[in-house]
């Protein structure tokens, strides 16, 4: 974490208005239809950041309902609060501090209790998931949302990049590997914990396990004619020219290092991100740069019993 003036909160970074183009709408529909959010009278969103989600949601719940969103750090409450002003107001929102590994929340609130990114960054995921489910009522939907993140460091941006030197790759996907694992060995969570979703779930003794995958990709194709292109194209510069969204030396060494690699090897990889950082950035400020922006996002949703 970058020091400055005052500590940034956990995530901070990745809470611009780009989450905001996170999800597709008619996906969005088809997910409220099928966990039947209509009839959902008690909701909890875990580790509910800016209240990103619980909002975009919300056109879901039914009149009368409410939703308590716990977040660890005190200036996303402060921010999801400052937000309620502007949303329906048949709906009841309350926006607490907590923990999500012992959520002040009583047992059995809930008809749905949902997480989105957040068991990707906390140390026992399965503590977590216990939690979610005291909460929940028998009967109810327990939701998690998480990504695989390894998964575009094999993607193309353009074709021309399909003449890659395998060597290159390879050693990129063993750096992020050995990233993910220093991580994970640090108490810090696992960035690609969706695929393994199902087995916590069952684990956690939950029934009638469903997964799904959003089909919500990230492109950015010129020209950055709408909002979320422009949005897009600005979150990525700023990452690139501030060192944060992924793109620290330090936090990433650090990493790297306690997944058992060598800062010899991590300097060479850094230094070819640097050169395709350079690149990046000249393309997005010309408005030029091409992405599919694929990603992997796993839905997956179980009762309680």
């Amino acid at each position: 974490m970058k020091q400055g003036h005052q500590k940034s909160a956990h995530s901070e970074d990745v809470f611009g208005e780009d989450r905001e183009y996170w999800w597709n709408e008619d996906f969005l529909e088809l997910m409220a239809e099928r966990l039947g959010l209509d009839q959902c009278k008690s909701i909890v969103d875990v580790g509910c950041g800016i209240g990103a989600l619980a909002f975009k949601l919300s056109p879901y719940f039914p009149s009368g309902s409410s939703l308590t969103g716990v977040d660890l750090e005190k200036k996303h409450v402060k921010k999801a609060k400052q937000r309620t002003r502007k949303m329906r107001k048949d709906v009841s929102f309350n926006f607490i501090e907590g923990d999500a590994q012992s959520l002040p929340i009583e047992d059995d609130f809930a008809d749905l209790c949902y997480c989105q990114t957040l068991l990707i960054h906390v140390d026992d995921p399965s503590e977590a998931l216990a939690e979610m489910k005291r909460v929940t009522k028998p009967g109810g939907w327990l939701v998690a949302l998480e990504p695989n993140n390894l998964v575009p460091n094999l993607m193309f941006d353009t074709y021309e990049q399909t003449n890659y030197n395998v060597d290159d790759i390879m050693q990129n996907v063993e750096v992020r590997l050995r990233c993910e694992k220093g991580k994970k060995e640090l108490g810090e969570g696992f960035n690609s914990l969706g695929d393994a979703l199902p087995d916590l779930f069952k684990k956690c003794d939950l029934e009638d396990i469903q997964v799904w995958i959003s089909d919500k990709a990230l492109p950015l194709i010129p020209p950055y004619d709408t909002r979320e292109k422009r949005v897009r194209a600005a979150q990525m510069i700023e990452w690139l020219e501030s060192e944060s969204g992924g793109f620290d030396y330090d936090e990433n060494l650090r990493y790297f290092k306690a997944g058992g690699g060598k800062k010899l090897d991590f300097d060479a990889y850094w230094d070819r991100v640097m050169g395709y950082k350079s690149v990046l950035l000249d393309q997005l400020k010309k408005g030029d740069y091409i992405s599919a922006g694929g990603s992997m996002m796993y839905i997956v949703a179980a009762k309680v019993k």
